[in-house]
């Protein structure tokens, strides 16, 4: 008869032998595991690091968006569409696109050297009697002529939103403030934003439209 020790030692090996195939498989499973988890990371990785900030916040990296929203522009000025693309990058670097554009809308209907009766310049209809002395302390501009270029017009009528939202933090009165005082003028640029909105997102999902009009 065998020993004691010697039985114990080839039931070890048979359950080892046994259990073989089944390790293996575990193994396997955690690998390819492993594997499609990396490769997952990684892919989200470099889409995010292709990114702008801007289209962190909810914009597409194919540009999707911006030939919507630049078709929107389209529909509602007489520009040409070189003019309405830099009207629309000037605008996306703001931080805030669609709001700069509903006023760029209302404002001028997009056309950059526009000036009204009052003496309002450009896109975003900058008052150079209010505003020159410190567009240019804040080195956003350096002359009038400066308010009928697109990027300097943007630059300028952000700051004068952004200084009358930090004494409104609301942004309805800062809009009725920025245009001098006209409630209407505030419901006629909070309308035009919520086109821009519709104009990217309704095609998309069945009934958004209605939830983004709501």
């Amino acid at each position: 008869m065998l020993k004691d020790s010697t039985i114990k030692t080839m039931e070890t090996k048979s359950k080892r032998t046994a259990l073989a195939p089944y390790i293996f498989l575990i193994f396997t499973a955690v690998a390819g595991l492993a594997l499609a988890f990396t490769a997952v990371v990684s892919h989200k990785q470099t889409n995010a690091g292709s990114l702008s900030p801007f289209d962190q916040k909810g914009t597409d990296p194919n540009g999707a968006t911006k030939q919507k929203i630049l078709d929107w522009m389209a529909k509602n000025s007489s520009m040409p569409d070189h003019v309405l693309a830099k009207i629309y990058n000037a605008a996306a670097v703001t931080g805030n696109r669609d709001l700069i554009l509903a006023i760029c809308l209302v404002e001028s209907n997009f056309n950059p050297h526009v000036e009204s009766d009052r003496g309002a310049i450009g896109l975003m209809g900058i008052m150079p009697g209010v505003w020159m002395k410190e567009l240019k302390e804040q080195g956003i501009i350096s002359e009038k002529a400066d308010l009928y270029k697109i990027s300097g017009n943007i630059a300028a009528g952000s700051h004068v939103l952004a200084t009358y939202l930090s004494e409104t933090n609301d942004l309805r009165l800062a809009l009725v403030r920025y245009v001098g005082g006209a409630s209407w003028y505030a419901t006629r640029v909070l309308e035009a934003e919520k086109q821009i909105r519709l104009a990217q997102y309704a095609d998309q999902q069945p009934g958004l439209s209605s939830i983004i009009q709501n």
